[in-house]
């Protein structure tokens, strides 16, 4: 991969609750992360973000503010991920072809399950009400202290 891919990711909090879906798909296959995925050519991030949310739980969505700039260096991949809060304005919450499942979880419960440090970061510091956007790294280094 030549350059890094530019993704979204939708943070969707109720009573006090975050969504999450299984990934499919590497990176981090079979971990639960906030819904998203890549920006595609011609798409806006707002765009890329609704298609994307929809394609994994079925919920249509208002983006509302970029909550944490994330950037994934890792398993041949590099993604700059802006992640938004969202309003849920509609559809049902099932699982679709993009997510294995998609499930709303506490904050204690988010802690217990098979997910990403950068993950569990984000919505720790969101919980905590951190100033936004929240900056995070997941780099991976080979042989080097870059």
């Amino acid at each position: 991969m030549d350059r890094p891919l530019v993704a979204v990711g939708g943070l969707i909090s109720e009573d006090g609750k975050f969504l999450l879906v299984k990934r499919s798909k590497p990176p981090n296959a079979g971990t639960w992360a906030i819904p998203g995925g890549k920006v595609e050519y011609g798409e806006t991030v707002q765009e890329a973000l609704k298609r994307e949310i929809m394609e994994e739980t079925g919920l249509q969505v208002k983006p509302e503010k970029v909550v944490a700039l994330v950037q994934i260096i890792k398993e041949g991949f590099h993604y700059v991920i802006f992640d938004f809060s969202c309003k849920v304005i509609g559809g049902k919450l099932e699982a679709s072809s993009d997510a294995k499942d998609s499930k709303f979880f506490s904050l204690e419960e988010i802690r217990s399950l098979e997910t990403t440090p950068s993950t569990i970061e984000m919505i720790e510091r969101y919980a905590r009400k951190e100033e936004t956007p929240i900056f995070i790294l997941d780099r991976e280094l080979k042989g080097t202290d870059r």
